[in-house]
């Protein structure tokens, strides 16, 4: 790697709590409009989708290692890598926002593997990386993630 190719200016103010509480809120909405959405849409039903959902729950018999696993863990990892690196390293190279933002939501729909997942996660992913521009705090987005994720595990019990 070049010197200086993770080299990012980003700013030290911090937002205020109730910041964080409504990025937080919001995204939890709106996952929740989403899942509302595919379920009465009926695409609950689709093979692709029921796979995915198969699969986020047979990692665990166990509500609380489930709760870790997807509204910690993952958060966590996929934050770093695509608001993070990815959105930085785009906004840094293009110095154009919306492009970055953009372009970074749809690598994170398009790593869902899923063609209902891909565009939640297009559509989360425009919303999580707006906050992490406005912001550039990686604490919000990982709210705003593990709020979406724990909305998405919640309608899996459903």
């Amino acid at each position: 790697m070049p010197q200086g190719f993770f080299d990012f200016d980003l700013p030290l103010a911090r937002p205020k709590w109730y910041v964080y509480l409504l990025y937080t809120a919001c995204s939890a909405v709106l996952a929740g409009v989403l899942n509302f959405l595919v379920n009465i849409t009926g695409l609950v039903k689709v093979e692709s989708f029921n796979e995915a959902a198969t699969g986020l729950l047979s990692a665990s018999d166990h509500i609380a290692v489930l709760i870790v696993l997807y509204c910690i863990a993952t958060p966590f990892i996929e934050e770093l890598l695509f608001r993070y690196f990815i959105f930085n390293l785009l906004f840094k190279y293009t110095k154009r926002a919306a492009l970055s933002v953009i372009v970074c939501a749809a690598l994170f729909g398009l790593y869902h593997m899923n063609p209902i997942q891909m565009v939640y996660g297009f559509i989360m992913g425009l919303v999580i990386t707006f906050a992490y521009y406005r912001h550039r705090i990686l604490t919000i987005p990982f709210l705003m993630h593990a709020a979406a994720n724990a909305v998405a595990l919640a309608f899996s019990f459903l």
